[in-house]
C-alpha cells in the first residue's frame, strides 16, 4: 500500500426553503473551545470593499466589512474556498492549469502569497478546503489522463504530505476526493482497488503522523460513501445505494463516533434522501434532492435534532433551491440557485440571515459561496467581461450579534 491511499469523491449540496424558527439549541460536545478569529481592523494596505450603487445590503451585511483580493489577481484562479484562517486560491501563470497554491492572509496584508508551487505544470488543483492551518487539496491533470494526488499542509506549516493517490487504470472510479478537516483530524472519502473489484471507503488520519486509518468499507458495486465533516470525535457521511439498474438511489445521512471503535454508525434520516451532510456545534444539517434526481441536484436543507430523533426543514431566505453547502463555527452557507442573492443560515439564531442582493438588470451575482469557521468567501460578478472579484468578510462569533471589536 506503500503508505498511501487511494480515493475519489466529491461535493455538493444544501438547499432549502421555508423560513423557520427555532429555539436556541444545545451546543454539541467538541474537544475545544470555539476557534473563530477575531476580524482584523480595516488598514491602508487592505481596504474594505466599497459598495456599488445597486448593491443592497441587507441585514447580516450591515454588520460585515467586505474585503477583496485584487482583481488583477482573481484573472487566472480557478478554485477558492476558506478556511477559517485564510482565503485559499489556485492559480497559474498557464493559460489551461492551476497548478498553484496560493493563499491570502485577511488583514493589513492581504496579497495572495504563494504556499506551494506544484512541479507538475499540466496539473490543476481541483479541490481546495480544510481548517484553520490546516489545509487540504487536490490537483489533477489537465491533458485527459487519469489521476489525481490529495494533499496536506499540517497546521505546523511542515512540507505537503501526500495523503492520497489514484491507483491508476479506468477501473476504479476517478472523482474528485472528498474531504473535511477539523484539527487535528481530517476525513476523506475513497474509492480504491479491492481484491475483489472496486470499493468506496471512508478514512481518517490524525496529527501528528498523519497514516491514514480505513473508518468504514463497502464493495463499490452495492454503496458508495461521500461527503464527510467532522466536529471532534463526531463524524458524519453519506452513503449511496443504487438501483439494480442504476437508475435510482436511496441516499443516507450517518453519525458515527470516532472516539469509540468499531462503534456502528447511527443512521440519521428517515427519507432516503439525505446526502452531504454537515456537523458542527450546533447540530447536523444535510440537503435533500428531490426523489428521481441525483444527489448532486440542487436540493433542500434539513436540520436534525437529536432530541427527538427528527429532521425539520429550514429556510434558506430567497433562495428556492441551493447547491454547495459548508459549514464553519455557527453559520451555513451555500451556492443559490438565484445568483442576485447572498444569504447565510445562523444555526445559534435557527434563520437565514441576508448579506446582499442584485437588481436582476444589474447583471452582478454571487456564486460558490464557502465558509470555515468564521471566515465567508464568495465569488462576485460585476456584469460585464472583466474578471470576477473574489471577495470574503468575517462572521459574527458564536454568542454575538455582531462582531467582536478587533
Amino acid at each position: 500500500m506503500i503508505g498511501i491511499r487511494r480515493t475519489t469523491a466529491l461535493v455538493v449540496c444544501v438547499i432549502g426553503v421555508a423560513a423557520c424558527t427555532a429555539a436556541t439549541p444545545t451546543r454539541l460536545v467538541s474537544d475545544r473551545a470555539s476557534r473563530a478569529p477575531t476580524a482584523p481592523a480595516p488598514t491602508a494596505a487592505a481596504s474594505p470593499t466599497p459598495s456599488p450603487a445597486g448593491e443592497n445590503i441587507l441585514d447580516l451585511g450591515n454588520e460585515l466589512t467586505v474585503w477583496t483580493v485584487a482583481p488583477e489577481f482573481t484573472a487566472t484562479v480557478l478554485e477558492h474556498a476558506s478556511t477559517g484562517a485564510y482565503v485559499l486560491l489556485s492559480a497559474g501563470p498557464e493559460e489551461d492549469a492551476a497548478p498553484d497554491l496560493w493563499a491570502v492572509t485577511p488583514g493589513p496584508s492581504s496579497e495572495p502569497e504563494l504556499l506551494w508551487r506544484n512541479a507538475q505544470r499540466d496539473r490543476s488543483l481541483v479541490k481546495l478546503g480544510g481548517d484553520l492551518d490546516t489545509i487540504l487539496f487536490v490537483d489533477m491533470p489537465v491533458t485527459g489522463e487519469v489521476g489525481w494526488n490529495l494533499w496536506l499542509i499540517p497546521e505546523d506549516g511542515a512540507d505537503a504530505i501526500l495523503l492520497d493517490r489514484h491507483p491508476g487504470g479506468t477501473d476504479v472510479p476517478s472523482l474528485v476526493p472528498s474531504f473535511t478537516a477539523y484539527q487535528p483530524r481530517v476525513a476523506w472519502t475513497a474509492f480504491d482497488a479491492g481484491p475483489d473489484g472496486p470499493v468506496s471507503q471512508l478514512l481518517t488520519a490524525t496529527a501528528p503522523d498523519w497514516e491514514p486509518q480505513v473508518v468504514i468499507e463497502r464493495p463499490a458495486s452495492e454503496a458508495e460513501l461521500w461527503f464527510p465533516s467532522v466536529y471532534g470525535n463526531r463524524l458524519v457521511y453519506s452513503e449511496v445505494r443504487y438501483s439494480a439498474d442504476r437508475t435510482s438511489d436511496e441516499r443516507h445521512a450517518y453519525l458515527i463516533d470516532l472516539a469509540v471503535p468499531g462503534s456502528e454508525p447511527l443512521r440519521l434520516d428517515a427519507s432516503g434522501l439525505a446526502t452531504m451532510p454537515l456537523i458542527n456545534q450546533y447540530g447536523i444539517i444535510w440537503k435533500e434532492a428531490d426523489p428521481g434526481f441525483n444527489m448532486l441536484n440542487w436540493g433542500v436543507l434539513y436540520r436534525y435534532d437529536p432530541d427527538s430523533g427528527r429532521a425539520e426543514r429550514v429556510g434558506t431566505g430567497g433562495q428556492e433551491y441551493v447547491n454547495y453547502p459548508s459549514i464553519g463555527e455557527r453559520f451555513a452557507a451555500w451556492w443559490g440557485e438565484d445568483p442576485l442573492q447572498l444569504e447565510v443560515y445562523d444555526l445559534e439564531l435557527g434563520r437565514a440571515r441576508e448579506i446582499v442582493r442584485y437588481p436582476a438588470s444589474s447583471g452582478r451575482g454571487v456564486v460558490r459561496p464557502h465558509v470555515a469557521s468564521g471566515l465567508l468567501v464568495w465569488r462576485y460578478h460585476d456584469g460585464e467581461e472583466s474578471a470576477p472579484e473574489i471577495r470574503y468578510a468575517y462572521l459574527p462569533v458564536p454568542g454575538s450579534n455582531r462582531l467582536d471589536p478587533p
